[in-house]
């Protein structure tokens, strides 16, 4: 294995920083929060980065038929921040839990995440993972995330043929997910489109819950952090 680039430990560094921002998270989620914009706003890392964030509505294009692309995507800027950072609720999007909100460390994964919008709403129409009268589903969408079917073959589609949204190297996405505010995980990777292990210099599988490179030497290729 070489040795981890400095690029990389710098990302790592800067996603990683771990107690500090873990009771910043604990502190911004201890009170419901349902504004517009400061909601969005839980899933930046720290304070100071929220401060300068951006964040946007996504809104799908209400004459779209059946079938979506990421053209039928776009988004509203309800806060100009100075940083690249962009933040926006995902609840009560297809293929979300029913609490979600993400942030991007850069303006640049914009298109992928229209384009993501577009797979996860065919993926949830195309491969539901419960059946039709299964009470489990109790009207929310269901996407495959096994690596069959769904989203997963909309996602392998696009990168054979060259059409996947790449995540700008390096850049991190924080995303906090569940049932509600209090029960939402987080979940923090960094994009690294089309890279190999060696490349990188981590390794290829779950190690002894360290950082590792997922889906390496494809277009969804990102370092996931153990324990994020």
């Amino acid at each position: 294995m070489k040795p981890i680039s400095l690029f990389v430990l710098g990302v790592m560094a800067v996603a990683m920083s771990a107690p500090a921002q873990a009771q910043i998270y604990e502190e911004r989620r201890h009170e419901v929060v349902t504004d517009p914009i400061e909601k969005p706003l839980l899933a930046a890392p720290n304070a100071a980065m929220a401060r300068d964030a951006t964040v946007i509505k996504i809104i799908r294009n209400p004459d779209a038929g059946e079938v979506v692309t990421a053209a039928d995507f776009t988004y509203e800027v309800l806060r100009r921040g100075p940083g690249r950072m962009v933040c926006y609720d995902l609840t009560g999007f297809p293929g979300e839990r029913p609490w979600s909100v993400e942030c991007t460390s850069s303006d640049a994964n914009l298109p992928r995440i229209m384009q993501n919008r577009a797979f996860a709403e065919m993926g949830a129409k195309a491969q539901p993972l419960l059946g039709e009268d299964d009470p489990r589903r109790a009207g929310l969408p269901v996407l495959s995330s096994s690596g069959t079917g769904g989203i997963r073959d909309l996602v392998v589609a696009a990168g054979k043929n060259g059409t996947r949204e790449l995540s700008e190297v390096g850049s991190i996405w924080y995303n906090l997910r569940g049932d509600s505010q209090h029960t939402a995980i987080w979940h923090t990777f960094i994009g690294m489109p089309n890279m190999t292990a060696e490349q990188v210099g981590l390794p290829n599988v779950r190690d002894a819950g360290g950082a590792w490179l997922m889906f390496e030497g494809t277009p969804e290729a990102h370092i996931m952090i153990g324990g994020r």
